[in-house]
């Protein structure tokens, strides 16, 4: 008899997850209520560290991103993109800032005037970068009053060990490394560069 019950239960249990779905949350329709929707982790874009649950989470680089389409696996990738261009951004990312100031004198003897303007031009560059071992550690999915989906991915990669692609980037990374065709670029930089008597102690650039 209670081999039975426990069948049943066990039965019972595998129905239950296979009919489990994901609910997907309707955003407001009301003006200025929309906002509140914005999940808490994706404004935080990060994992608080625990004693027992995320103990590494300060080894991890963070992203989020979110994408809106009515087609559901697009504003998926459109979030996934994002997600991704940030830890590129995190990782590899180069602020460079220009500041130009031009100042003259207009106006005849006795009444002049000077005048001056100042342009500052900001450039954020993100260099090619692989993105390899990244998890998604958070995902929620809105419907809009327009009948789209609206998804926010979190993204997190591991540093160092904390990446769980961590030994097999460490195994293709000798053979992602064209040894030769460094050793020659090396070799000819030098040879473009300088030529070195035998005694070494004359040098003559080449121009």
């Amino acid at each position: 008899m209670m081999k039975t019950i426990m069948i049943v239960l066990l039965a019972l249990a595998l129905t239950n997850c296979a009919n489990t779905n994901y609910k997907v949350n309707k955003e407001a329709k009301d003006e200025g209520r929309v906002l509140n929707q914005v999940p808490q982790w994706y404004v935080d874009a990060k994992i608080d560290k625990g004693f027992i649950f995320n103990k590494n989470a300060d080894k991890y680089v963070y992203a989020v991103g979110q994408g809106n389409s009515p087609d559901l696996q697009l504003a998926i990738e459109k979030a996934m993109m994002i997600a991704k261009a940030e830890l590129a951004d995190k990782l590899h990312g180069q602020m460079n800032k220009r500041t130009d100031l031009y100042i003259t004198e207009i106006g005849s003897e006795g009444n002049k005037k000077v005048v001056s303007k100042i342009e500052q031009t900001i450039v954020n560059v993100v260099k090619a970068t692989m993105i390899q071992g990244y998890e998604s550690w958070e995902k929620d999915v809105y419907e809009t009053p327009e009948n789209e989906y609206r998804v926010y991915i979190g993204l997190k990669m591991g540093v160092g060990e904390t990446n769980k692609l961590a030994e097999y980037i460490a195994k293709n990374a000798i053979t992602a490394v064209d040894v030769d065709t460094l050793a020659k670029n090396a070799i000819e930089k030098v040879m473009v560069e300088n030529i070195t008597n035998p005694d070494g102690i004359k040098t003559i650039e080449k121009q």
